[in-house]
């Protein structure tokens, strides 16, 4: 019989399949990148979508989704894949990623507007360390020469030789390979200039050895930089794992990164409700936002619960994983989406700006 529905959990992904006589649905969640921050539960226009144990989840209590997802109430129009803020849920027509709201009525996408300013970026590592999400994909070729920064440099030598001083000696060459002496037979009329001085300037690293070394201080040498150093290569944002964090952003010497958040918005905390103990939202939150202060010295209590904002994007995991009533608050003014607002999207957009708040229901 047709329709037929089911739902599974494989490779750490969970499938729900709707099979019709022509075609095969399947919306899959991906349970790695789901964070239990539930943009999708307000966005699904058939309340099909509901939470999972967050909490227990984020510290490896329960192997189960952090989100759940009915089968039978599902339209599969794709709404939770369009405004799923890391790309978690993907939905797919006999295999083939598509989104059926977009085809027939038309909806906006979440817009993310990262990048990186290739012209100021000087290929560093920080934005990849700090990356909480691996969206940084740094393309840069390895410097095998013993002095890298030299071997990256675009440079010109001024070398300079005082004929006056210089004797010949030989010692200039004994040090270095970009010089050579070619002496000529003596006779008692060249016996004190005998040589001549040759500079090969593309073996010169503008060390200045020779200059140190030359007991007549003959030689002159300087480095004239014609382009400053720089790796060969690339680095820039993976959209589809960037969730606009913005570490890159704040961490990039350079100002080569930048970011404009999905979600925009206000987090308070009032941590006199805070259960003793309890990390749960700094461990469930996707963007290390949230944090609790290192203790300097023994003996001393830890400090309270704080959070970064220049770090949060306002998705919601922390309020939903919280163990206690009233501790975190959050509202978003702001979500940047590109296309037309339909009646269907304003109504979505209403309740992801709704005030929000863990609310623990008695058992």
């Amino acid at each position: 019989m047709f329709p037929s529905y089911s739902k599974k959990t494989e490779n750490n992904k969970q499938v729900i399949e709707q099979k019709l006589l022509t075609q095969k649905l399947n919306l899959t969640v991906d349970l790695d990148r789901c964070t239990g921050c539930g943009v999708c539960i307000d966005a699904c226009p058939e309340e099909a979508v509901t939470y999972g144990p967050i909490g227990a989840v984020s510290r490896g209590k329960a192997k189960v989704s952090k989100v759940d997802v009915d089968e039978k109430k599902c339209s599969f129009c794709g709404v939770c894949n369009i405004l799923c803020p890391f790309n978690a849920i993907k939905l797919a027509v006999d295999g083939v990623n598509k989104l059926p709201i977009l085809e027939q009525q038309g909806f906006p996408v979440l817009e993310k507007k990262a990048k990186i300013d290739d012209s100021k970026c000087s290929r560093c590592v920080l934005c990849e360390e700090v990356c909480p999400r691996d969206a940084i994909k740094r393309d840069v070729a390895k410097v095998d020469q013993g002095h890298k920064a030299a071997s990256t440099m675009k440079y010109a030598i001024d070398y300079k030789l005082d004929d006056q001083k210089c004797t010949k000696c030989g010692i200039c060459a004994e040090a270095c390979d970009a010089f050579k002496i070619e002496y000529k037979e003596p006779t008692p009329l060249t016996v004190k200039r005998i040589g001549e001085v040759k500079f090969d300037e593309k073996k010169c690293d503008a060390c200045k050895v020779c200059v140190e070394i030359c007991p007549e201080d003959a030689i002159s040498i300087e480095r004239k930089i014609i382009e400053e150093p720089k790796l060969s290569g690339k680095v820039a944002i993976d959209t589809d794992e960037c969730v606009t964090c913005t570490w890159c952003q704040v961490i990039c010497p350079k100002d080569a990164a930048k970011v404009e958040k999905v979600f925009e918005g206000e987090l308070t905390i009032n941590t006199g409700n805070c259960p003793a103990g309890c990390s749960t939202c700094v461990d469930v939150c996707p963007c290390n936002a949230l944090y609790l202060p290192i203790v300097e010295e023994a003996g001393h209590k830890p400090g309270k619960l704080a959070y970064n904002k220049d770090f949060c994007i306002y998705c919601g995991a922390c309020i939903n994983a919280c163990p206690a009533d009233s501790t975190i608050t959050m509202k978003r003014n702001k979500i940047n989406v590109s296309g037309e607002k339909t009646n269907l999207y304003n109504k979505i957009e209403a309740k992801l700006f709704a005030e929000k708040t863990p609310k623990i229901k008695e058992a």
